[in-house]
């Protein structure tokens, strides 16, 4: 990955991380998304999950070595998905049993 797409990369994941971080302590999220959320703090750790994806990815920018490259994306993926299912899970509302 080159500097000009790990540099947007390391932004997005700033505001992810920063935003994940916001759910997680006071309970905002955006307000384009407060009508769909209806677990804040799955959502905080989602975007937290999605903002450290984005960063492994956004890191691999600065690594030369092919093994190391590979395992980082990899991880980096694996916590995308899971980024992914929480916020899935999030905009579910909870069954009413």
């Amino acid at each position: 990955m080159s500097w000009y797409l790990a540099l947007p990369s390391a932004l997005f994941a700033l505001l992810l991380l920063l935003g994940g971080a916001a759910a997680l302590r006071s309970g905002w999220v955006v307000p384009w998304q407060r009508g769909h959320v209806h677990r804040i703090r799955l959502f905080g750790w989602a975007e937290v999950a999605m903002g450290s994806a984005l960063a492994l990815q956004a890191s691999t920018a600065l690594l030369h070595d092919r093994g190391a490259d590979s395992t980082v994306r990899l991880i980096g993926l694996g916590c995308l998905f899971a980024g992914l299912a929480l916020l899935t899970v999030s905009q579910r509302p909870a069954s009413k049993r």
